[in-house]
Protein backbone atom coordinates (compact mmCIF):
# COMPACT_ATOMS: atom_id res chain seq x y z
CA UNK A 1 0.00 0.00 0.00
CA UNK A 2 1.46 3.38 -1.00
CA UNK A 3 1.55 6.23 1.50
CA UNK A 4 -1.18 8.19 -0.33
CA UNK A 5 -3.50 5.17 -0.34
CA UNK A 6 -3.23 4.61 3.43
CA UNK A 7 -6.20 5.94 5.40
CA UNK A 8 -5.74 9.62 6.13
CA UNK A 9 -6.61 9.00 9.78
CA UNK A 10 -3.64 6.62 10.02
CA UNK A 11 -1.30 9.15 8.44
CA UNK A 12 -2.44 11.84 10.86
CA UNK A 13 -2.00 9.43 13.78
CA UNK A 14 1.58 8.73 12.65
CA UNK A 15 2.31 12.46 12.59
CA UNK A 16 0.95 12.91 16.10
CA UNK A 17 3.00 9.93 17.32
CA UNK A 18 6.17 11.12 15.57
CA UNK A 19 5.78 14.88 15.18
CA UNK A 20 9.39 15.30 14.08
CA UNK A 21 8.46 13.48 10.84
CA UNK A 22 6.54 16.54 9.67
CA UNK A 23 9.72 17.95 8.15
CA UNK A 24 10.09 14.80 6.05
CA UNK A 25 6.44 15.11 5.05
CA UNK A 26 7.06 18.69 3.89
CA UNK A 27 9.81 17.46 1.57
CA UNK A 28 7.51 14.75 0.20
CA UNK A 29 4.81 17.34 -0.52
CA UNK A 30 7.27 19.62 -2.31
CA UNK A 31 8.51 16.69 -4.36
CA UNK A 32 4.94 15.78 -5.36
CA UNK A 33 4.26 19.20 -6.88
CA UNK A 34 3.96 19.20 -10.69
CA UNK A 35 4.62 22.76 -11.92
CA UNK A 36 3.41 21.91 -15.43
CA UNK A 37 -0.12 21.39 -14.10
CA UNK A 38 -0.19 24.97 -12.75
CA UNK A 39 -2.28 24.18 -9.69
CA UNK A 40 -0.85 26.93 -7.51
CA UNK A 41 -0.76 30.68 -8.03
CA UNK A 42 1.53 31.00 -4.99
CA UNK A 43 3.94 28.15 -4.35
CA UNK A 44 6.72 28.85 -1.82
CA UNK A 45 8.76 25.81 -0.72
CA UNK A 46 10.69 27.87 1.85
CA UNK A 47 7.45 28.84 3.56
CA UNK A 48 6.19 25.23 3.65
CA UNK A 49 9.48 24.10 5.20
CA UNK A 50 9.39 26.93 7.74
CA UNK A 51 5.85 25.98 8.81
CA UNK A 52 6.87 22.34 9.24
CA UNK A 53 9.89 23.34 11.33
CA UNK A 54 7.74 25.56 13.57
CA UNK A 55 5.22 22.78 14.12
CA UNK A 56 8.02 20.32 14.92
CA UNK A 57 9.56 22.82 17.35
CA UNK A 58 6.24 23.28 19.12
CA UNK A 59 6.02 19.52 19.56
CA UNK A 60 9.59 19.36 20.94
CA UNK A 61 8.66 22.11 23.38
CA UNK A 62 6.00 19.88 24.84
CA UNK A 63 2.97 21.34 23.10
CA UNK A 64 0.73 18.39 22.33
CA UNK A 65 0.11 17.92 18.59
CA UNK A 66 -3.32 19.21 17.67
CA UNK A 67 -6.09 17.32 15.91
CA UNK A 68 -5.01 18.34 12.38
CA UNK A 69 -1.29 18.36 13.18
CA UNK A 70 0.60 18.30 9.89
CA UNK A 71 -2.50 17.95 7.68
CA UNK A 72 -1.39 19.40 4.31
CA UNK A 73 -4.10 21.85 3.16
CA UNK A 74 -4.14 24.02 0.06
CA UNK A 75 -6.23 27.19 0.00
CA UNK A 76 -8.16 28.61 -2.96
CA UNK A 77 -7.19 32.11 -4.03
CA UNK A 78 -10.39 33.70 -2.73
CA UNK A 79 -9.97 32.57 0.89
CA UNK A 80 -7.86 34.71 3.20
CA UNK A 81 -4.62 33.14 4.43
CA UNK A 82 -2.28 35.24 6.55
CA UNK A 83 1.24 35.46 5.17
CA UNK A 84 0.16 34.53 1.65
CA UNK A 85 -1.07 36.84 -1.08
CA UNK A 86 -4.76 36.63 -2.03
CA UNK A 87 -5.91 38.12 -5.35
CA UNK A 88 -9.19 36.26 -6.03
CA UNK A 89 -7.83 35.30 -9.44
CA UNK A 90 -7.36 38.93 -10.45
CA UNK A 91 -3.52 38.77 -10.72
CA UNK A 92 -3.19 41.65 -8.24
CA UNK A 93 -3.24 41.39 -4.45
CA UNK A 94 -6.49 42.57 -2.91
CA UNK A 95 -6.50 45.26 -0.17
CA UNK A 96 -5.20 44.40 3.29
CA UNK A 97 -8.66 43.46 4.54
CA UNK A 98 -8.37 40.23 2.53
CA UNK A 99 -4.74 39.52 3.39
CA UNK A 100 -5.41 37.81 6.71
CA UNK A 101 -6.86 34.51 7.82
CA UNK A 102 -10.44 33.86 6.86
CA UNK A 103 -12.44 32.29 9.67
CA UNK A 104 -12.06 28.82 8.16
CA UNK A 105 -8.31 29.26 7.54
CA UNK A 106 -7.92 30.27 11.18
CA UNK A 107 -9.71 27.09 12.26
CA UNK A 108 -7.33 24.92 10.25
CA UNK A 109 -4.34 26.89 11.52
CA UNK A 110 -5.43 26.52 15.14
CA UNK A 111 -5.88 22.79 14.57
CA UNK A 112 -2.26 22.46 13.36
CA UNK A 113 -2.68 22.26 9.58
CA UNK A 114 0.31 22.68 7.25
CA UNK A 115 -0.63 25.09 4.45
CA UNK A 116 0.92 24.13 1.12
CA UNK A 117 0.04 27.23 -0.92
CA UNK A 118 -2.65 29.25 -2.68
CA UNK A 119 -4.37 27.55 -5.61
CA UNK A 120 -5.51 29.01 -8.91
CA UNK A 121 -9.02 30.24 -9.58
CA UNK A 122 -10.57 32.44 -12.27
CA UNK A 123 -11.26 36.12 -11.51
CA UNK A 124 -13.65 36.33 -8.57
CA UNK A 125 -14.53 32.63 -9.10
CA UNK A 126 -17.16 33.70 -11.61
CA UNK A 127 -16.90 30.99 -14.28
CA UNK A 128 -16.64 27.21 -14.03
CA UNK A 129 -14.35 25.95 -16.79
CA UNK A 130 -11.23 26.53 -14.71
CA UNK A 131 -9.54 28.80 -17.27
CA UNK A 132 -10.12 32.36 -18.38
CA UNK A 133 -11.24 33.33 -21.85
CA UNK A 134 -7.57 34.11 -22.52
CA UNK A 135 -6.68 30.49 -21.69
CA UNK A 136 -5.05 31.09 -18.30
CA UNK A 137 -5.52 28.41 -15.66
CA UNK A 138 -4.47 24.93 -14.51
CA UNK A 139 -4.11 21.95 -16.82
CA UNK A 140 -6.00 18.72 -16.30
CA UNK A 141 -3.60 16.04 -14.97
CA UNK A 142 -5.31 13.40 -17.15
CA UNK A 143 -4.76 15.40 -20.34
CA UNK A 144 -2.94 18.73 -20.23
CA UNK A 145 -4.77 19.97 -23.31
CA UNK A 146 -8.08 19.86 -21.43
CA UNK A 147 -9.54 22.00 -18.66
CA UNK A 148 -9.98 20.94 -15.03
CA UNK A 149 -13.35 22.53 -14.49
CA UNK A 150 -13.66 25.23 -11.89
CA UNK A 151 -13.61 27.54 -10.31
CA UNK A 152 -11.72 25.51 -7.65
CA UNK A 153 -9.50 24.16 -10.42
CA UNK A 154 -6.15 24.54 -8.70
CA UNK A 155 -7.60 22.97 -5.55
CA UNK A 156 -8.37 19.77 -7.47
CA UNK A 157 -4.91 19.71 -9.06
CA UNK A 158 -3.23 20.06 -5.65
CA UNK A 159 -5.07 16.96 -4.42
CA UNK A 160 -4.41 14.86 -7.52
CA UNK A 161 -0.69 15.66 -7.59
CA UNK A 162 -0.39 14.88 -3.87
CA UNK A 163 0.97 18.21 -2.66
CA UNK A 164 -2.15 18.57 -0.47
CA UNK A 165 -4.19 15.93 1.31
CA UNK A 166 -7.12 18.32 1.60
CA UNK A 167 -7.97 21.34 -0.54
CA UNK A 168 -10.23 24.14 0.59
CA UNK A 169 -12.43 25.68 -2.10
CA UNK A 170 -15.74 27.45 -2.62
CA UNK A 171 -18.86 26.43 -4.50
CA UNK A 172 -21.56 28.83 -5.75
CA UNK A 173 -22.92 26.76 -8.64
CA UNK A 174 -20.65 23.70 -8.81
CA UNK A 175 -17.15 25.08 -8.31
CA UNK A 176 -15.96 22.26 -6.02
CA UNK A 177 -17.90 19.34 -7.50
CA UNK A 178 -17.15 20.02 -11.17
CA UNK A 179 -13.32 20.09 -10.85
CA UNK A 180 -13.48 17.08 -8.54
CA UNK A 181 -15.40 15.16 -11.19
CA UNK A 182 -13.14 16.26 -14.05
CA UNK A 183 -9.89 15.38 -12.28
CA UNK A 184 -10.88 12.18 -10.49
CA UNK A 185 -10.99 13.27 -6.86
CA UNK A 186 -13.80 13.73 -4.32
CA UNK A 187 -15.45 17.10 -3.75
CA UNK A 188 -17.94 18.06 -1.04
CA UNK A 189 -20.07 21.19 -1.28
CA UNK A 190 -21.15 22.13 2.20
CA UNK A 191 -24.52 23.68 2.91
CA UNK A 192 -24.61 27.47 2.66
CA UNK A 193 -23.89 28.65 6.21
CA UNK A 194 -22.37 25.35 7.41
CA UNK A 195 -18.95 26.99 7.71
CA UNK A 196 -18.40 30.74 8.26
CA UNK A 197 -17.68 32.85 5.17
CA UNK A 198 -15.85 35.69 6.93
CA UNK A 199 -12.66 36.47 5.03
CA UNK A 200 -13.80 34.72 1.85
CA UNK A 201 -14.06 37.04 -1.15
CA UNK A 202 -17.76 36.76 -2.03
CA UNK A 203 -19.21 35.89 -5.39
CA UNK A 204 -22.81 35.59 -4.15
CA UNK A 205 -23.52 36.12 -0.47
CA UNK A 206 -26.80 34.26 -0.95
CA UNK A 207 -25.43 31.15 -2.67
CA UNK A 208 -21.74 30.87 -1.76
CA UNK A 209 -20.68 27.86 0.27
CA UNK A 210 -17.33 26.43 1.22
CA UNK A 211 -16.21 23.01 0.12
CA UNK A 212 -13.35 20.55 0.40
CA UNK A 213 -11.63 18.15 -1.97
CA UNK A 214 -9.64 15.00 -1.17
CA UNK A 215 -8.46 11.82 -2.85
CA UNK A 216 -11.34 9.75 -1.45
CA UNK A 217 -14.55 10.05 0.54
CA UNK A 218 -12.85 8.22 3.40
CA UNK A 219 -9.95 10.71 3.43
CA UNK A 220 -12.33 13.64 3.32
CA UNK A 221 -14.33 12.23 6.22
CA UNK A 222 -11.18 11.62 8.28
CA UNK A 223 -10.01 15.20 7.68
CA UNK A 224 -13.33 16.69 8.74
CA UNK A 225 -13.40 14.46 11.83
CA UNK A 226 -10.00 15.84 12.80
CA UNK A 227 -11.16 19.42 12.30
CA UNK A 228 -14.64 19.29 13.78
CA UNK A 229 -14.62 16.27 16.07
CA UNK A 230 -16.44 12.99 15.79
CA UNK A 231 -19.56 14.29 17.47
CA UNK A 232 -20.23 16.55 14.48
CA UNK A 233 -18.79 14.53 11.61
CA UNK A 234 -18.39 10.81 12.32
CA UNK A 235 -21.11 9.23 10.17
CA UNK A 236 -22.81 5.90 10.53
CA UNK A 237 -21.85 3.94 7.42
CA UNK A 238 -25.09 2.41 6.13
CA UNK A 239 -25.39 -1.07 4.70
CA UNK A 240 -25.60 -0.90 0.91
CA UNK A 241 -28.53 -3.28 1.08
CA UNK A 242 -30.52 -0.64 2.95
CA UNK A 243 -29.77 2.31 0.66
CA UNK A 244 -32.42 3.86 -1.60
CA UNK A 245 -30.99 6.21 -4.19
CA UNK A 246 -33.25 8.47 -6.22
CA UNK A 247 -31.91 8.59 -9.80
CA UNK A 248 -32.86 11.91 -11.36
CA UNK A 249 -33.93 11.18 -14.93
CA UNK A 250 -35.77 14.43 -15.68
CA UNK A 251 -34.56 17.98 -16.24
CA UNK A 252 -32.18 19.52 -15.35
CA UNK A 253 -30.39 16.28 -16.25
CA UNK A 254 -29.47 16.28 -19.93
CA UNK A 255 -27.81 13.93 -22.37
CA UNK A 256 -24.13 13.81 -21.54
CA UNK A 257 -21.01 13.66 -23.66
CA UNK A 258 -19.95 10.25 -24.89
CA UNK A 259 -19.17 7.78 -22.15
CA UNK A 260 -20.35 9.81 -19.15
CA UNK A 261 -23.80 8.24 -18.88
CA UNK A 262 -22.25 4.83 -19.61
CA UNK A 263 -19.77 5.14 -16.72
CA UNK A 264 -22.50 6.47 -14.43
CA UNK A 265 -24.92 3.67 -15.34
CA UNK A 266 -22.23 1.00 -14.87
CA UNK A 267 -21.58 2.31 -11.38
CA UNK A 268 -25.31 2.19 -10.60
CA UNK A 269 -25.53 -1.38 -11.88
CA UNK A 270 -22.64 -2.39 -9.62
CA UNK A 271 -24.33 -0.74 -6.66
CA UNK A 272 -27.63 -2.41 -7.51
CA UNK A 273 -25.84 -5.76 -7.51
CA UNK A 274 -24.78 -5.11 -3.90
CA UNK A 275 -28.38 -4.52 -2.85
CA UNK A 276 -28.78 -0.77 -3.34
CA UNK A 277 -32.32 0.07 -4.42
CA UNK A 278 -32.50 2.51 -7.33
CA UNK A 279 -35.65 4.54 -7.84
CA UNK A 280 -36.17 6.76 -10.88
CA UNK A 281 -37.64 10.04 -9.70
CA UNK A 282 -38.72 13.41 -11.02
CA UNK A 283 -38.07 16.48 -8.92
CA UNK A 284 -40.09 19.44 -10.23
CA UNK A 285 -38.32 21.77 -7.83
CA UNK A 286 -34.99 20.84 -9.42
CA UNK A 287 -36.27 21.87 -12.85
CA UNK A 288 -37.65 25.13 -11.44
CA UNK A 289 -34.38 25.86 -9.62
CA UNK A 290 -32.44 25.20 -12.82
CA UNK A 291 -34.70 27.61 -14.72
CA UNK A 292 -34.11 30.22 -12.02
CA UNK A 293 -30.35 29.77 -12.32
CA UNK A 294 -30.51 30.09 -16.09
CA UNK A 295 -32.57 33.26 -15.87
CA UNK A 296 -29.48 34.88 -14.33
CA UNK A 297 -29.36 37.87 -12.10
CA UNK A 298 -28.74 36.73 -8.53
CA UNK A 299 -25.02 35.85 -8.68
CA UNK A 300 -24.01 38.63 -11.06
CA UNK A 301 -26.10 41.21 -9.19
CA UNK A 302 -24.53 40.32 -5.85
CA UNK A 303 -21.01 40.33 -7.29
CA UNK A 304 -21.70 43.67 -8.97
CA UNK A 305 -22.82 45.12 -5.66
CA UNK A 306 -19.74 43.81 -3.83
CA UNK A 307 -17.27 45.09 -6.42
CA UNK A 308 -18.95 48.48 -6.69
CA UNK A 309 -18.90 49.01 -2.93
CA UNK A 310 -15.68 47.30 -1.87
CA UNK A 311 -13.37 47.03 -4.89
CA UNK A 312 -14.37 49.78 -7.33
CA UNK A 313 -10.93 50.02 -8.95
CA UNK A 314 -11.03 46.28 -9.70
CA UNK A 315 -14.48 46.71 -11.23
CA UNK A 316 -13.07 49.11 -13.82
CA UNK A 317 -10.56 46.50 -15.00
CA UNK A 318 -12.91 43.54 -15.49
CA UNK A 319 -12.51 41.49 -18.66
CA UNK A 320 -14.98 39.28 -20.57
CA UNK A 321 -17.17 37.49 -19.64
CA UNK A 322 -17.31 39.28 -16.28
CA UNK A 323 -17.78 42.77 -17.72
CA UNK A 324 -20.81 41.69 -19.73
CA UNK A 325 -22.34 39.94 -16.74
CA UNK A 326 -21.93 43.06 -14.63
CA UNK A 327 -23.64 45.16 -17.29
CA UNK A 328 -26.61 42.79 -17.38
CA UNK A 329 -26.74 42.66 -13.58
CA UNK A 330 -27.33 46.40 -13.44
CA UNK A 331 -30.49 45.89 -15.49
CA UNK A 332 -32.10 43.66 -12.83
CA UNK A 333 -34.61 45.57 -10.74
CA UNK A 334 -34.67 45.30 -6.97
CA UNK A 335 -38.14 43.75 -7.11
CA UNK A 336 -37.00 41.08 -9.60
CA UNK A 337 -33.99 40.32 -7.45
CA UNK A 338 -36.08 39.89 -4.29
CA UNK A 339 -38.60 37.75 -6.15
CA UNK A 340 -35.87 35.37 -7.29
CA UNK A 341 -34.51 35.07 -3.77
CA UNK A 342 -37.98 34.31 -2.38
CA UNK A 343 -38.61 31.78 -5.15
CA UNK A 344 -35.56 29.65 -4.49
CA UNK A 345 -36.14 29.72 -0.74
CA UNK A 346 -39.62 28.30 -1.38
CA UNK A 347 -38.23 25.70 -3.78
CA UNK A 348 -35.66 24.64 -1.20
CA UNK A 349 -38.26 23.80 1.44
CA UNK A 350 -40.54 22.05 -1.06
CA UNK A 351 -37.72 19.88 -2.47
CA UNK A 352 -36.68 18.71 0.99
CA UNK A 353 -40.25 17.67 1.77
CA UNK A 354 -40.58 15.85 -1.54
CA UNK A 355 -37.38 13.88 -1.01
CA UNK A 356 -38.57 12.88 2.46
CA UNK A 357 -41.92 11.76 1.07
CA UNK A 358 -40.21 9.43 -1.42
CA UNK A 359 -38.12 7.81 1.37
CA UNK A 360 -34.97 8.34 -0.69
CA UNK A 361 -31.61 8.48 1.09
CA UNK A 362 -29.95 10.65 -1.55
CA UNK A 363 -30.48 12.07 -5.00
CA UNK A 364 -27.99 10.82 -7.58
CA UNK A 365 -26.98 11.97 -11.09
CA UNK A 366 -23.76 12.53 -13.05
CA UNK A 367 -21.84 15.49 -11.65
CA UNK A 368 -21.59 17.21 -15.02
CA UNK A 369 -22.78 16.26 -18.52
CA UNK A 370 -19.64 17.76 -20.05
CA UNK A 371 -16.37 15.96 -20.68
CA UNK A 372 -13.48 18.35 -19.94
CA UNK A 373 -13.26 20.47 -23.11
CA UNK A 374 -10.01 20.98 -24.96
CA UNK A 375 -8.61 24.36 -24.10
CA UNK A 376 -8.25 25.36 -27.74
CA UNK A 377 -12.00 24.93 -28.32
CA UNK A 378 -12.82 27.69 -25.82
CA UNK A 379 -11.00 30.60 -27.43
CA UNK A 380 -14.09 32.50 -28.59
CA UNK A 381 -16.63 34.17 -26.26
CA UNK A 382 -19.50 32.16 -27.78
CA UNK A 383 -17.78 28.80 -27.31
CA UNK A 384 -16.58 29.70 -23.82
CA UNK A 385 -20.03 30.84 -22.66
CA UNK A 386 -21.81 27.81 -24.14
CA UNK A 387 -19.46 25.38 -22.39
CA UNK A 388 -19.62 27.34 -19.13
CA UNK A 389 -23.43 27.20 -19.15
CA UNK A 390 -23.53 23.49 -19.86
CA UNK A 391 -20.86 22.43 -17.37
CA UNK A 392 -23.09 23.50 -14.45
CA UNK A 393 -26.33 21.91 -15.65
CA UNK A 394 -26.27 19.15 -13.01
CA UNK A 395 -24.86 21.16 -10.10
CA UNK A 396 -26.15 24.74 -9.96
CA UNK A 397 -29.76 23.84 -9.17
CA UNK A 398 -28.56 22.22 -5.93
CA UNK A 399 -27.06 25.51 -4.75
CA UNK A 400 -30.42 27.15 -5.46
CA UNK A 401 -32.11 24.41 -3.41
CA UNK A 402 -29.55 25.04 -0.65
CA UNK A 403 -28.62 21.35 -0.47
CA UNK A 404 -25.27 19.77 0.31
CA UNK A 405 -23.74 17.60 -2.41
CA UNK A 406 -20.72 15.46 -3.15
CA UNK A 407 -18.98 14.16 -6.29
CA UNK A 408 -17.35 10.71 -6.31
CA UNK A 409 -15.13 9.41 -9.15
CA UNK A 410 -16.69 6.33 -10.77
CA UNK A 411 -15.03 5.78 -14.15
CA UNK A 412 -13.64 7.23 -17.35
CA UNK A 413 -15.56 8.58 -20.32
CA UNK A 414 -15.04 7.85 -24.03
CA UNK A 415 -11.98 10.13 -24.23
CA UNK A 416 -10.39 8.76 -21.06
CA UNK A 417 -11.38 11.58 -18.72
CA UNK A 418 -12.78 11.04 -15.20
CA UNK A 419 -16.53 10.87 -14.56
CA UNK A 420 -18.18 11.90 -11.31
CA UNK A 421 -21.27 10.52 -9.59
CA UNK A 422 -23.02 13.24 -7.60
CA UNK A 423 -24.91 12.59 -4.38
CA UNK A 424 -27.16 15.29 -2.92
CA UNK A 425 -29.24 15.75 0.23
CA UNK A 426 -31.16 18.64 1.80
CA UNK A 427 -29.18 21.23 3.70
CA UNK A 428 -27.12 20.42 6.80
CA UNK A 429 -27.24 16.67 6.16
CA UNK A 430 -23.45 16.46 5.66
CA UNK A 431 -22.94 13.80 8.31
CA UNK A 432 -25.45 11.49 6.64
CA UNK A 433 -24.14 12.38 3.17
CA UNK A 434 -20.60 11.41 4.16
CA UNK A 435 -21.85 8.07 5.48
CA UNK A 436 -23.62 7.26 2.21
CA UNK A 437 -20.59 8.38 0.19
CA UNK A 438 -18.18 6.19 2.16
CA UNK A 439 -20.54 3.20 1.82
CA UNK A 440 -20.73 3.70 -1.94
CA UNK A 441 -16.97 4.15 -2.20
CA UNK A 442 -16.45 0.87 -0.35
CA UNK A 443 -18.87 -0.85 -2.69
CA UNK A 444 -17.28 0.50 -5.88
CA UNK A 445 -13.67 0.63 -4.76
CA UNK A 446 -11.51 3.68 -3.98
CA UNK A 447 -10.78 6.13 -6.82
CA UNK A 448 -7.12 5.21 -7.27
CA UNK A 449 -8.13 1.60 -7.89
CA UNK A 450 -11.18 2.36 -10.00
CA UNK A 451 -9.65 5.03 -12.25
CA UNK A 452 -5.96 4.36 -12.01
CA UNK A 453 -3.62 7.34 -11.85
CA UNK A 454 -3.19 10.17 -14.37
CA UNK A 455 -0.04 10.06 -16.49
CA UNK A 456 2.85 12.02 -15.01
CA UNK A 457 4.10 14.74 -17.37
Amino acid sequence: MTESSRPLAARLADLRDRPESITDLAEDLLEAHVPAWQGYIEWMPSRVRAQAQRLAAQARAGMLPKSCFGLPVSIKDNIGLAGWSVSAGSHEPLPSLWQRDAAISARFRQAGALFTGVTHTVPFAFTSLGITLAGEGPRNPWNSERVCGGSSSGAAVSVIEGSAWLALGSDTAGSVRVPAAMTGCVGLKLTHGRWPMEGVVPLSHTLDSLGVLARSAADLTDALKALEGERLVAPTIPSLGKLRLGVLRSAPRENADAGIDDAFDRALQELEATGVQLVDIDLPEAEAADALFRSGGVVAAELEMFLSLRLPTWYKRLMPPLDGAMTRACELSHDDYRQRINTFLHLSSRAAIRLDETHIDALVLPTTPLSPPRRDTLATPAAYTAADDRILRHTAFLNYLQWCAMSLPVGLDAVGMPVGLQLAMPGFAEKRLLGVAVAIERGLGPPFQRLGLPPHP
